[in-house]
């Protein structure tokens, strides 16, 4: 079971919450007079919650080494598929 699909999820609901906290901030400097101690703290919550998003998202191997990984998957996904039509599964005694 490949835990990339769940691990980019939970880096893309990182990323919307930095952008609500970015949201947040922007607004609250902008109505008006802002309290600096309060304008910090969502501005560090903004990047408390990015870097984590980014650093997950970005790739962590070369394009090649992924395409060859994808490949030996499908390879290894069209062999299973193979033995189970042709009855010899693992389930199968001889």
């Amino acid at each position: 079971m490949d835990i990339l699909p769940s691990m980019r999820g939970f880096s893309l609901l990182f990323l919307v919450i930095a952008v609500v906290m970015l949201l947040m901030f922007v607004v609250y400097v902008i109505s008006g007079e802002a309290d600096p101690l309060i304008a910090a703290g969502l501005f560090v919550s903004f990047l408390a919650c990015a870097a984590p998003a980014l650093y997950l998202l970005k790739p962590f191997e070369s394009r090649e080494d992924l395409e060859r990984r994808r490949e030996a998957f499908r390879r290894r996904r069209e062999r299973e598929k193979a033995g189970r039509n042709s009855g010899d599964g693992p389930g199968k005694k001889s």
